[in-house]
């Protein structure tokens, strides 16, 4: 029997990664799955029948984990050419150890704004081509420097939600003071120049 591909095994945990958002935030969460790679987006997700902010994913999936003395550690080595390195406040990676046993996560999980990832995991640069190296206990009393953005699978549609809310807040305001001094009429569509 062949194993699994590497291509099977990405696209399983980009649908497992769809399944945890959906499902934990009971629906409130819509997911799609962009046509093309081309910006890097495995998942793109937004609060449901709202519209204005949306929460770009990279899912970075492991299925062995490594051991350093007695702790396990979830290392995730991946490349990215220079010019497709996208840093976004609404540009995440999603880290995690897929347990093929279980068919699931196993917590931790680890969601990082890609700006963290790409000034902390360990990197070099060979011309165009920029290697990183996320390597993160798995023990939950760890204090290393991805603590912060570790959580349990099921708690990943939480913080999604929690960050577009805030977000979707700050735009409001921010298209408040533009509406404000307009006469819409209906169906008239306010677009707010880029910060």
């Amino acid at each position: 029997m062949s194993r699994l591909s590497d291509v099977q095994f990405s696209r399983f945990t980009e649908t497992e990664v769809a399944k945890l958002l959906t499902f934990c935030s009971r629906g409130l969460l819509e997911v799609m799955v962009p046509m093309s790679d081309d910006e890097r987006r495995d998942l793109e997700t937004h609060l449901k029948e709202h519209f204005g902010v949306s929460y770009a994913m990279q899912v970075k999936a492991a299925r062995v984990l490594y051991q350093h003395g007695r702790i396990s550690r979830l290392q995730k080595r991946f490349v990215v050419k220079r010019q497709r390195l996208i840093e976004d406040l609404f540009f995440w990676y999603f880290f995690g150890f897929m347990d093929l046993k279980t068919a699931a996560f196993r917590a931790p999980v680890f969601l990082v704004p890609s700006h963290v990832v790409h000034a902390e995991a360990v990197h070099q640069v060979h011309g165009n081509i920029v290697e990183f190296n996320f390597v993160a206990s798995m023990d939950p009393s760890s204090k290393d420097r991805w603590r912060p953005y570790a959580c349990d699978p099921a708690e990943v549609a939480g913080r999604v939600v929690k960050f577009l809310r805030a977000h979707e807040g700050h735009r409001r305001a921010a298209m408040s003071g533009i509406a404000g001094s307009i006469i819409a009429e209906p169906g008239t569509i306010l677009v707010a120049r880029a910060a």
